[in-house]
């Protein structure tokens, strides 16, 4: 059980670790990102705002191209590789490069961009030739802080400046995903400390609900025929025939219950008409088949035994319609109800009983086969013919503390107890 409780721990916390690490991760780089982006806007403003001088902004009333030389000047001692001066009314006055990379020219003529307001600011990150570069847009302010104009400088991001930022976004990556790893492994034994109390109250809730439908099946069947040899016969029976069928394991669980507890309502009729020894009256008869709505009213109160009510409800209905309580006929009938009306008739058959004796195999056989598509599902009696010998022979003879073990290892297998992690 130990090593299933890791298996669970560690299926559930390693994929929660890797999301939970992409995720943080994600939005860690991208907060770093973003900073980085306001870090190189900074280096670039700064870089700017030694052009905001009177005379630089002089040129803004001037001819521009009588003030080439001094921006080329100007982006010989900045970090600038290119500058573009606007009108207020955001008119391309002049535009000058540091050299001709007309790559970068064309890369940042090609970036639109809009054009800040007062106190605004905007910027796009160009990237050309693996190089990066910061297109800035800022505004050029009167001393009354009336837009003048706009700068825009294409800002070079130096390869040390680019590695320093690359080590920030490094270090911070690192010590989001080192914080997701410690707090998992110090949720691992937490979690496997609790999940090993959840499978121990699991297990009792399991055996006491087990506990339950052996006891309300017993207690009728002790009622009704002073053994419940039978109720143990007709389970191990419907099992290894749903075996047979390859039925889903939740289906088989369904089955065990309901074969266990398929008279369950009886437990609700008269004494004078449950153990009277001679033929029943039509009015007794009609009473008997109370103990259909009886029963299913009973497993009902329970969520856990509710499983039961296919072949509570319905294991006296025949494939032609002619059963009962409610008549229906063929696949209308649950599969459950429709493979343990054989099963159950034919313990009938083989079982000796304080009004008849056991019936020899071939004329059990032989009144199965009359049942063929009346009483019984065709497709399922095709494949019960073959097994009932051996499961005669297995289980026919057998003590009840002997069935009882039988019927505990399919319970085991059947009856699934809550998955150890949520």
């Amino acid at each position: 059980m130990t090593s299933s409780i890791h298996r669970n721990v560690a299926a559930r916390l390693v994929p929660a670790w890797l999301i939970l690490s992409v995720v943080l991760g994600a939005l860690t780089y991208w907060i770093e990102s973003r900073r980085v982006d306001d870090f190189v806007f900074d280096l670039a403003t700064e870089a700017a705002v030694h052009f905001d001088t009177p005379a630089n902004v002089a040129m803004l009333y001037d001819d521009p191209e009588r003030h080439r030389p001094e921006l080329r000047e100007f982006l010989e001692q900045s970090d600038f590789v290119g500058l573009k001066l606007y009108s207020s009314e955001q008119r391309l006055l002049i535009e000058v490069w540091e050299t001709e990379n007309r790559e970068l020219a064309v890369a940042s003529a090609a970036r639109r961009h809009d054009f800040p307001v007062a106190g605004g600011r905007h910027y796009n990150e160009l990237r050309v030739g693996g190089t990066l570069y910061v297109q800035a847009l800022i505004p050029l302010m009167s001393s009354g802080q009336q837009i003048l104009g706009y700068l825009e400088g294409i800002y070079w991001v130096a390869p040390q400046t680019l590695k320093a930022i690359a080590h920030r976004v490094g270090d911070a990556l690192l010590i989001v995903l080192s914080a997701v790893a410690l707090i998992t492994l110090a949720l691992y034994p937490v979690i496997v400390v609790l999940n090993r109390s959840a499978l121990r109250l699991s297990d009792a809730l399991l055996a006491s609900n087990v506990e339950l439908m052996r006891t309300l099946g017993s207690a009728i069947a002790k009622r009704d025929s002073d053994t419940h040899a039978h109720n143990f016969r007709v389970t191990l029976y419907a099992v290894r025939l749903a075996q047979a069928l390859r039925r889903p394991n939740d289906e088989i669980a369904a089955l065990i219950a309901g074969a266990f507890l398929h008279d369950v309502g009886k437990i609700g009729i008269p004494d004078g008409i449950l153990l009277k020894p001679g033929k029943l009256s039509v009015a007794e008869f009609e009473t008997i088949k109370t103990h259909v709505s009886i029963g299913e009213d009973i497993v009902g109160q329970s969520n856990w035994l509710a499983k039961a009510r296919d072949v509570v409800a319905f294991h006296h209905e025949k494939y032609d319609g002619t059963g009962y309580l409610r008549g229906v006929k063929g696949e209308a009938i649950p599969f459950n109800a429709r493979l343990f009306a054989i099963v159950d008739v034919f313990d009938a058959l083989t079982s000796q009983r304080p009004y008849k004796p056991a019936l020899p195999l071939d004329e059990v056989m032989r009144m199965l086969a009359q049942g063929r598509g009346a009483h019984f599902d065709p497709k399922i009696l095709d494949v019960f013919v073959p097994l009932a010998a051996e499961l005669l022979r297995e289980y026919a003879a057998g003590e009840e503390s002997d069935l009882k073990g039988c019927l505990a290892k399919f319970e085991g297998r059947y009856f699934s107890r809550p998955s150890p992690v949520g």
